[in-house]
């Protein structure tokens, strides 16, 4: 579960939280939101077990998957910033992070481009790994607060850095040759970031694809199966040869035609099952059984109702999803500030009564 900074901001605000969870840090346009929010304060302060919060890429290794572009601020608008991330994506970002980016501009148009960035993803350079890192993990394993995840932009989310939606999903149809490059080329670099992780401890596999939107996903199962199925194995068979049998995607919309290829191609976990795109995950335990994991799938809308559509809700999802394990209690996107402390509060609560296994 994670929050929108200005939702933490307004209930701290009214006087509900009693404690300040924003990082007491500078703005930066060129990291994300939740990096401003303390997470291990966050989960102490409810009493939520902790799992380290997503970001691009990279859980609690945080691993540096980008090109590795000098990051710059290319206009400042006031209110908001055009700035150039180390992936050479151009965007214009608020800086109150009120809502997501607009893009503008990516390095990669032509298969000449994408063959001269390559030369950019050096799996040995020492700037693409926390430091300490062995240090960091013997600690969090001694201490089992949470399981530790290594995560990657997937396959479509590499896609789209690199060209942008627009260009990506016109290459899928007008030049699988080059997805093909770019899906291979990314296979192997994510193994290879991936060796010295697997050494100290993984426990899932996190992969960011965000590729579905309300009316379904972004390509269809056919091109998905011809182009992702097998690239998805490359990395999936890896881990598991590891001992890393769990590999979660998360992805916005309805993604349940592609749930069967998924599967295929290695993954069992998904996220965040979101309501408004109309995913059900109670209709997918009944399809799946305990072939695949679920997180998340509970309105947003209920928490801005209040207490009766929440333990509406809670109860309908609860009553189909708990028995037998594989199911994690969440929303199905990060909290907004339109939801009240108190909604919040009531729903925490429930989860916390009737949500045990």
């Amino acid at each position: 579960m994670q929050f929108w900074p200005n939702t933490i901001e307004r209930w701290y605000s009214e006087g509900k939280l009693k404690v300040d969870f924003r990082r007491k840090v500078e703005f930066n346009p060129l990291e994300p939101a939740r990096e401003y929010l303390n997470y291990e304060m966050i989960c102490d302060y409810f009493e939520l077990d902790m799992i380290p919060p997503w970001n691009t890429g990279s859980y609690f290794y945080q691993t540096d998957f980008s090109p590795m572009f000098p990051v710059k601020i290319l206009e400042d608008g006031g209110d908001w910033l055009i700035i150039s991330d180390s992936w050479g994506v151009v965007q214009k970002v608020r800086k109150d992070w009120a809502s997501v980016p607009q893009y503008l501009d990516f390095k990669v148009k032509t298969r000449e481009d994408f063959e001269a960035i390559k030369e950019r993803f050096d799996p040995e350079d020492p700037r693409r790994y926390a430091e300490n890192l062995e240090e960091r993990i013997k600690r969090a394993v001694e201490e089992g607060r949470f399981p530790i995840g290594w995560g990657f932009p997937g396959f479509f989310g590499f896609g789209r850095l690199m060209m942008g939606l627009k260009r990506l999903l016109i290459a899928f149809i007008k030049d699988k040759p080059l997805i093909r490059r770019m899906f291979d080329f990314w296979s192997d670099f994510v193994i290879k970031m991936a060796k010295r992780a697997v050494e100290l401890q993984v426990d899932y596999l996190g992969i960011w694809e965000d590729m579905a939107y309300r009316n379904g996903p972004m390509i269809s199962p056919k091109t998905f199966k011809e182009l992702m199925v097998p690239y998805y194995k490359k990395v999936t068979g890896f881990f598991r040869r590891k001992g890393v049998d769990v590999a979660i995607v998360d992805s916005d919309g309805d993604i349940t035609p592609l749930i069967p290829l998924w599967l295929e191609g290695g993954v069992n976990g998904f996220l965040p099952l979101e309501v408004k795109a109309g995913v059900d995950a109670v209709s997918l335990r009944k399809e799946y059984g305990d072939k695949i994991v679920l997180f998340g799938n509970i309105s947003l809308n209920a928490l801005r109702m209040g207490p009766k559509a929440i333990d509406e809700e809670l109860s309908r999802k609860f009553k189909h999803l708990l028995p037998g394990g594989g199911y994690i209690a969440s929303t199905d996107h990060h909290i907004p500030p339109d939801v009240s402390y108190d909604n919040f509060m009531h729903y925490l609560k429930r989860v916390k009564e009737w949500g045990k296994y």
